[in-house]
């Protein structure tokens, strides 16, 4: 397992991946078949809800931002900024013609090493979704996120909560505890923490077996078959049936943090 996490770790092993046509090709379709994006996406305005932030009015940096579907649910009063390692993400967002109606947008390519890079800084929300487990320093994109983000602003975090062995393409696994204890390392303060998305639960994952490992015509053909069938729901059955599967001890497949970025006064006193 250490050594496939190792391999993970290199960002050139995860830019082969993730790189060249992964986030051009049928972007309509992929998104169709992303139950998985749909679900976080609803999670996000929920939180948002709960918490009174607003989508309107603020700057927003999203690390590793994929096909853009987290970035362009912000209202169009928002300056939008975000960094990638793929090429193909970059240019596949920047012909979205929604782009052109937003207060602003930049959009950067991550740097050799897989260090991210920043248009701006003093973002009110900083944003990285299944994007921590791939970098090579999970703790340093963290630090380096708080930096560029003002006061008081907020961060928005979503990982898998995966067994070993799960994702080869993984340069670690988190548990809540221990992400929690890395955002207070980092420069964060937790505000909401939850397990969720047991929908897609650890037991797909296992079925789900051939396609993480590459197995030829068998891997796409799981992967596929998988996709369509936790698709066909509308993420708000994901939603309803979260909390029976809680009360069944399912276990959550999905962790969701929003931080607060620690004012330096109460970072300083927590250093002494």
């Amino acid at each position: 397992m250490e050594k496939s996490m190792d391999a993970a770790r290199d960002p050139e092993f995860q830019r082969q991946r993730y790189g060249g046509e992964f986030y051009r090709r049928m972007r309509t379709v992929r998104w169709l078949l992303r139950y998985d994006c749909r679900y976080r996406l609803l999670l996000m305005e929920e939180l948002f809800r709960r918490h009174g932030v607003p989508f309107e009015h603020q700057k927003v940096f999203e690390l590793g931002f994929g096909t853009g579907d987290l970035l362009l649910r912000f209202d169009t009063t928002c300056t939008l900024h975000g960094c990638e390692l793929s090429l193909g993400a970059i240019e596949a967002l920047r012909r979205d013609p929604r782009l052109a109606d937003y207060a602003g947008a930049e959009l950067l390519l991550a740097g050799e090493d897989g260090t991210p890079r920043f248009p701006g800084s003093g973002y009110d929300l900083v944003i990285a979704s299944h994007v921590l487990e791939h970098v090579p320093d999970d703790r340093t994109a963290l630090a380096q996120l708080a930096e560029r983000t003002r006061a008081g602003g907020l961060g928005l975090f979503f990982m898998p909560l995966e067994r070993p062995r799960h994702n080869p393409d993984h340069a670690r696994i988190y548990t809540a505890a221990g992400f929690e204890r890395l955002l207070a390392a980092s420069g964060w303060e937790p505000m909401e923490v939850m397990e969720n998305f047991r929908y897609a639960s650890h037991w797909v994952q296992v079925i789900n077996w051939p396609s993480r490992h590459r197995v030829p015509v068998l891997g796409p053909l799981v992967e596929g078959v998988k996709n369509v069938a936790l698709s066909l729901p509308p993420a708000s059955f994901a939603r309803l049936v979260e909390r029976p599967l809680e009360l069944m001890h399912v276990a959550p497949y999905q962790l969701m943090v929003l931080a607060r970025k620690v004012r330096p006064q109460r970072a300083a006193s927590a250093v002494g």
